[in-house]
């Protein structure tokens, strides 16, 4: 043996000896790529699958201790919430409205037997699912009878009183919320609880908690602008707001008595946040800067210009206006390493007090104080139970920024307001953590696992291992926009119908400079703001607000159509929260399963048809296709509904002006108006795909817009519909085939008096008005105000059979009569 030390082994004979050296230099091979030679060996020993690996038992056995595993991980809390928050959506969504004292026994008697049953050894998984879904129900119940308010049931003028609860500055003055003590001749019973009124000009506004008296012009709150679409009507019903309108001159002073207390406690915290507004503005001068750095101090965000907003919008950076997570973290961080390093500088009292737990009650208090100061919107108040539970886990010397601090937060808020959860802040913000947590997490549980397959210890010093940090702060910043911006990206298209594609480029570029100065500046200078020495930070802090800005307004002007991408699928939304779900919330093992629900979130997509024909809930307005299958509206583009209606179609901002109906396209005398409705193809397959596509469609005369001048041969020929188009050359379909590719134009009629109802409830396809039609009206369909009133605004998508017939595919904004939905009795309001 000592013979061959000092050369290669023979070929078969030293093989055996020859093992040990291989076996060895393979393992440090595998070492040094980051993989095993156990895990190598596992691998190939690992046995094949058998047909009675899949079968039934045997995935439910795997399944079953699976979910066991992430039980004893604290999961339980995490999944809890999810059937507690759907059983809030089923009850928003229920065709009448429940009894709340027969869903409260249920959620009880299920919840004590599922204990009880528990104690005896069982898991009665499915009766704790049905529990929480009662108790998610019985919390919307009860949450709405608390709230039940009058509202208003008609548009009136009234003189009215009352106290300011909450002002607002706005581009043409101010909006209040008043708190009414009388409304003209409106009796309690019918008199709303609360307004919200606008004060237009430049006069001062009263301040919150003064007494007033005005005369305003009233109206019920405006409701939905399009099925699943924003419902102003919703969020005032929950409120207790009852009317909108707005004031004829200025408001006076009242004398209405005592003012509530609650009241002088909310006047107290507006004139502070006012007198921080204040000097903010006299540090940094009326503008761009002081209005984002009140916004992010106070939470007041009526000094950022319109299109700052939009631009940060566009950019993906409009997350910073919202006070959450990172802007409680550094205010709350900061007074806590701060009283403790100041508390530490005492040898005694460092070694004899628990000066953790006095840091952490400072830092609890200031974490309050700013809850308070900044407004306390919802994602403020997730940040809040976040933080608290940070602080107990410090206390408690527990790790505390988990999936479960998550679920308790969101529990706290879906108890106190469970409307919440249909609210875009909510939705997003929730999401946003629970896919960064559950994404550190697993980023944090690989890096440890290679670390321990390398015997890796943490080394290096120096620039080298500042370079190193630096470059690992970047791309967590980088990482961490990327996957909010997926989190969030489904959710934002529903409710807003944008998206931001330059938002990991520039939240790369421009969150070092949010996290390096603009939100440590904005603690400073509110800590030095009572002696009196916040110029300096705030100075830093606008020089820092102004780069990220002209970060945003690049980033506009590089985006494409501003983002804007239409309205998707609402199932399809749905799916894909499911998917997000899946992937962050289920067992180890089983979370590839969300490919499913997006596989059918994808097929959803390419299915969806937006609207072909709108229609306002007052009978005032339409939306509806031209020839070439472009959607164009009666009302103003660059109104609020027009806006809304062509954002939601996927129409850029600068494009929206050419979208009105022009009034040579359309019939009109002063009685009514006569249009021609189209499919999504418009007259033809191939003009509607190149309208689609981008492509310039072939220009068309007047008449090839939706509607013809209203002459004698116009009427007969819309009574009959327009001539088949003439095959064009290469085109290998006959007309009868081209007819049948698409829906034929309806005629639609938007009547105004009602003298015009004998003609065109005989030769209309379709009447709306905001009158009330006859009985006997011949029309295809009717949307009159007895019909529009309860339903809201109404989506029509139009399809042809195999005969070639339109048919008519409606959807109401409101399926059913809930308390946030009702209005008046036909005739109420005439």
């Amino acid at each position: 043996m000592s013979g061959r030390s000092g050369g290669p082994p023979a070929i078969g004979e030293d093989a055996e000896d020859a093992a040990p050296e291989a076996v060895a230099a393979a393992a440090r091979l595998g070492e040094r790529r980051g993989v095993g030679l156990a895990r190598f060996r596992a691998a190939r020993s690992r046995p094949r699958p058998s047909p009675a690996r899949w079968s039934r038992a045997a995935v439910s056995h795997r399944f079953s201790q699976a979910v066991s595993e992430a039980l004893d991980r604290g999961q339980g809390l995490v999944w809890a919430v999810l059937p507690f928050g759907l059983g809030i959506a089923l009850y928003f969504h229920l065709p009448a409205e429940p009894s709340v004292v027969v869903l409260g026994l249920l959620a009880g008697l299920l919840t004590g037997f599922s204990l009880w049953l528990r104690r005896a050894g069982q898991a009665p998984a499915g009766l704790i699912v049905a529990a929480l879904l009662l108790a998610g129900m019985t919390a919307a119940g009860v949450r709405t009878r608390a709230v039940e308010a009058p509202r208003l049931d008609r548009p009136r003028t009234v003189e009215l009183a009352g106290f300011v609860e909450h002002v607002d500055r706005t581009a043409r003055g101010h909006r209040l919320v008043l708190r009414v003590v009388s409304a003209g001749r409106l009796d309690a019973a019918a008199r709303p609880a609360r307004v919200r009124v606008s004060l237009r000009g430049e006069a001062k506004a009263p301040v919150v908690g003064a007494a007033v008296r005005m005369r305003a012009r009233l109206m019920p709150p405006p409701r939905a602008t399009m099925p699943g679409g924003y419902d102003f009507s919703f969020r005032a019903f929950f409120d207790g707001i009852g009317a909108t309108g707005f004031v004829f001159g200025a408001a006076r002073p009242a004398d209405l008595g005592a003012v509530p207390t609650d009241l002088r406690l909310r006047s107290a915290i507006a004139s502070l946040r006012a007198a921080v507004t204040q000097r903010i503005v006299e540090a940094l001068g009326p503008g761009t800067a002081s209005g984002l750095a009140a916004a992010l101090i106070v939470g007041d965000r009526s000094g950022i210009p319109e299109p700052v907003t939009d631009a940060l919008r566009t950019a993906g950076l409009a997350h910073i206006l919202a006070i959450s997570g990172l802007h409680m973290a550094l205010f709350a961080g900061s007074v806590f390493f701060v009283i403790r390093a100041g508390l530490a500088l005492s040898m005694r009292l460092s070694q004899s007090r628990p000066i953790d737990i006095w840091s952490a009650w400072g830092a609890l208090f200031a974490a309050s104080f700013y809850l308070v100061l900044s407004g306390a919107s919802v994602a403020t108040q997730r940040a809040y139970v976040m933080i608290v539970l940070v602080l107990a886990g410090r206390l408690l010397g527990r790790r505390s920024l988990t999936l479960r601090s998550v679920a308790i937060a969101a529990f706290a808020i879906l108890l106190m307001t469970p409307e919440a959860l249909l609210e875009p802040g909510f939705q997003m913000s929730f999401a946003a953590v629970v896919a960064l947590i559950t994404a550190y997490e697993e980023l944090t549980r690989r890096r440890l696992a290679r670390q321990r397959e390398r015997h890796e210890e943490p080394q290096g010093s120096g620039i080298r291992q500042a370079l190193v940090w630096a470059v690992k702060w970047l791309g967590a910043i980088f990482l961490t926009s990327l996957i909010a911006g997926i989190a969030t990206g489904a959710i934002g298209v529903h409710h807003f119908h944008r998206i931001a594609p330059l938002g990991p480029l520039i939240n790369l570029l421009a969150m070092p400079i949010v996290t390096a100065l603009v939100m440590p500046m904005a603690v400073l200078a509110l800590a030095l703001l009572p002696l009196g020495l916040e110029v300096v930070p705030l100075t830093i802090m606008g020089a820092a607000i102004d780069q990220v800005v002209a970060l945003a307004l690049w980033a506009q002007e590089n985006t494409p159509g501003e983002g804007t991408v239409g309205a998707p699928s609402a199932a399809a939304t749905l799916l894909i929260v499911l998917a997000g779900l899946v992937a962050c919330l289920a067992p180890k093992g089983y979370r590839r399963a969300c490919l499913l629900p997006l596989a059918g979130a994808l097929v959803l997509h390419l299915q969806h048809q937006p609207p072909d024909l709108l229609i306002s809930d007052d009978g005032k307005s339409l939306a509806l296709r031209d020839r070439s299958g472009d959607l164009y509206v009666t009302m103003r583009p660059t109104g609020f509904l027009g806006e809304v209606w062509l954002r939601a179609e996927g129409i850029p901002e600068a494009e929206r002006r050419r979208r009105r109906v022009p009034k040579s396209a359309m019939s009109c005398d002063p009685q009514s108006c006569i249009l021609l409705a189209y499919g999504p193809d418009g007259e033809g397959v191939e003009v509607g795909a190149r309208a689609r596509a981008g492509q310039a469609a072939p220009a068309a005369p007047p008449d090839a817009l939706p509607g013809t001048p209203r002459t004698a041969a116009s009427r007969d020929r819309m009574a009959h519909g327009p001539p088949a188009p003439e095959p064009q050359p290469g085109d290998a379909r006959t007309p009868a085939s081209a007819a049948q590719s698409h829906a034929p134009p309806l005629i639609v009629a938007l009547v105004r008096r009602p003298d015009a109802f004998a003609d065109d409830c005989q030769r209309a396809d379709i009447i709306v008005t905001r009158l009330q039609a006859p009985e006997d009206c011949a029309a295809r369909q009717v949307f009159d105000a007895d019909r529009l009133r309860p339903s809201g605004t109404i989506a029509i998508r139009l399809t042809a059979d195999a005969a070639g017939e339109t048919r008519l595919n409606l959807t109401p904004s409101y399926r059913w009569q809930r308390p946030w939905t009702r209005t008046t009795e036909p005739g109420e309001a005439r």
